[in-house]
């Protein structure tokens, strides 16, 4: 398990999480501009990003901090413990990942994807939840509510990845799913 805490959504109300270099692979393959959020939301590059297993959105993300759970290829999750409050589990999602990493990124990554202001700025910022794993595809299981930490109840999503040995079958609708987490204190 890796774990982040102190997760922001850039004052976007969404969370991205892929591999860059798949990103830029698929910007490449469908010959999109710079700006990726303009590309996905005015024309049918967003569902097929989603498909082609090079991004998953997930909108909905309310401004405050999040504890961020990675687990590869595992069964449990730390919503297993009944102390925790898991609020919805999403299934079906899936990640093809060429260069050995994913991030969870934020909208302003890809408003000016390019190698120097993307990518580069992307993997200069030390704080961002990014994870190290083989390249492959990977089953993407998305789970989130509140976990009680000593702080308190914090808001939190667990991603769990599992390999797999070849690229899953995937449609886009669940695009639109929102990823709200309610807050047991606020």
């Amino acid at each position: 398990m890796i774990k982040f805490t102190e997760c922001l959504n850039d004052t976007w109300d969404y969370f991205f999480l892929g591999d860059p270099s798949k990103l830029s692979l698929f910007k490449s393959d469908n010959n999109l501009s710079d700006n990726l959020i303009s590309e996905f939301t005015e024309n049918n590059s967003g569902d097929l990003v989603v498909e082609k297993g090079a991004l998953i959105p997930l909108s909905g993300i309310a401004n405050f901090p999040y504890h961020i759970f990675f687990k590869i290829n595992s069964e449990d999750s730390i919503f297993d413990n009944n102390e925790n409050d898991l609020q919805f589990k999403r299934v079906g999602y899936f990640l093809e990942i060429v260069n050995q990493e994913i991030y969870l990124m934020t909208i302003p990554y890809l408003k000016n994807w390019t190698e120097e202001n993307g990518i580069n700025s992307l993997k200069s910022n030390g704080i961002r939840p990014k994870i190290n794993l083989e390249n492959g595809f990977y089953s993407v299981e998305i789970l989130g509510g509140e976990t009680n930490q000593e702080s308190g109840w914090e808001p939190t999503l667990e991603f769990i990845l599992k390999k797999k040995d070849k690229e899953i079958k995937l449609t886009a609708e669940d695009v639109n799913f929102k990823f709200q987490i309610k807050s047991k204190e606020y």
